[in-house]
């Protein structure tokens, strides 16, 4: 053996490892370059508007309308829905219990993974039972006062909270993270399509 072989060997064995370290490193030099430039894409993939960071919810015991409690840890592991309405709900907040409804059946086997509430901020009113037996699986609470007022004041957007009559749509994840917000004008069929997107990459819920 010559004593350039050793060499050209060693010269290959550094190239190698020159290479490997630069394709290594490339993805946190790209990922430094674009946090320095402030680099955003120009469309998401999503259609809600995600509220980040998420916020962090804190569990209120609220109570449905036949009585019982019921507080964020009945939904854990869950992925839920909120819509918060009038007393009476009226026709915006039909419109959406109509897109919960539809976006949780369009889900197919991982329904079991989905949650649906709706929240009454001035009580249980008179609301019609019969508009509630067309949505079987809702949950509905309508009080206390006070109750009602601390989970609905932890659902900030730009627009103020959830108790600001913007009929909107929430979404939590199962940690209790609020995460997405739908406008009253939102889509069901994009509503359906972020929540599916979700529960096929989610390991959670």
């Amino acid at each position: 053996m010559s004593n350039q072989e050793p060499e050209q060997a060693a010269t290959h064995f550094r190239t190698k490892i020159i290479l490997l370290a630069i394709i290594f490193l490339l993805p946190f030099g790209y990922a430094a370059y674009l946090k320095t430039t402030d680099w955003r894409p120009a469309e998401t993939t999503n259609y809600g508007e995600l509220v980040t960071p998420a916020l962090s919810l804190n569990d209120v015991q609220m109570k449905t309308l036949d009585g019982k409690q019921v507080g964020l840890k009945d939904f854990a592991h869950h992925w839920l829905m909120v819509t918060f309405a009038s007393d009476t709900c009226d026709s915006a907040c039909q419109k959406n219990i109509y897109k919960m409804r539809q976006t949780h059946i369009a889900q197919g086997k991982y329904q079991m993974r989905i949650k649906r509430l709706l929240v009454l901020p001035t009580g249980a009113g008179a609301i019609d039972s019969s508009l509630l037996e067309q949505y079987p699986g809702l949950v509905v609470v309508g009080g206390p006062a006070s109750a009602i007022q601390a989970f609905g004041s932890q659902f900030k957007t730009g627009s103020g909270t959830a108790l600001d009559g913007g009929n909107q749509i929430y979404l939590v994840d199962p940690l209790g993270n609020f995460m997405m917000v739908y406008g009253a004008d939102a889509d069901a069929a994009g509503i359906r399509k972020d929540l599916g997107r979700l529960l096929r990459v989610s390991r959670i819920g």
